[in-house]
């Protein structure tokens, strides 16, 4: 309805050769599909329903474009991130990382390659001339197809320290994100 409203109100201001030209660009601009990666977006998705624990809990690194060879010990990872299971009851687990942009897309491939109820992916990146690593992280909650955000973290030392530090900040603020949404009985004040 709007682009049939653009179109006629295009008809009456421009010449004919300008029109052709804003219809294929409108064309375009509506066909393309828009796909941004959701880690730099630092958007959480609206309308999520509260949590009913026991969930388990996959934990995925994104190393964004390319394969980052600086933060290779696995060890790390398994001391603080594995940790953020929230009800302990489900052990968490190290899925494979991805190098690529994550999208919905994404996303939804990795929700069907995994049966967890939430995929933790997390992205560290190394800032060689400001000596800082760069920690961020989402949250996915496979059956809702919903995206939590967490605040990102920058951290600066020893490149073992950085990251170490980081990790912890991220897994804390996963659980604190985590039992926000956390649904718990109300008791009747009867």
């Amino acid at each position: 309805m709007g682009f049939m409203l653009t179109i006629l109100f295009m008809k009456t201001l421009l010449p004919k050769s300008q029109r052709v030209v804003l219809t294929m660009m409108l064309l375009l601009f509506y066909a393309l599909p828009v796909s941004a990666d959701l880690m730099d977006e630092g958007k959480t998705d609206s309308a999520i329903k509260m949590l009913v624990f026991p969930k388990s809990l996959r934990v995925i690194e994104s190393q964004g474009d390319k394969m980052n060879t600086v933060f290779s010990d696995p060890k790390r990872i398994r001391k603080t991130l594995l940790k953020l299971d929230p009800a302990r009851v489900a052990p968490a687990k190290v899925g494979e990382p991805v190098i690529s942009p994550v999208t919905r897309d994404s996303l939804q491939q990795l929700a069907k390659r995994y049966s967890e109820d939430i995929i933790f992916i997390f992205r560290r990146t190394l800032d060689g001339t400001k000596n800082t690593i760069r920690h961020q992280g989402i949250l996915y909650l496979a059956r809702q197809k919903k995206v939590l955000a967490l605040k990102e973290s920058r951290n600066s030392g020893s490149l073992q320290e950085m990251d170490l530090v980081g990790l912890k900040a991220l897994a804390k603020e996963a659980r604190r994100v985590l039992h926000a949404k956390k649904f718990e009985k109300r008791q009747s004040a009867y």
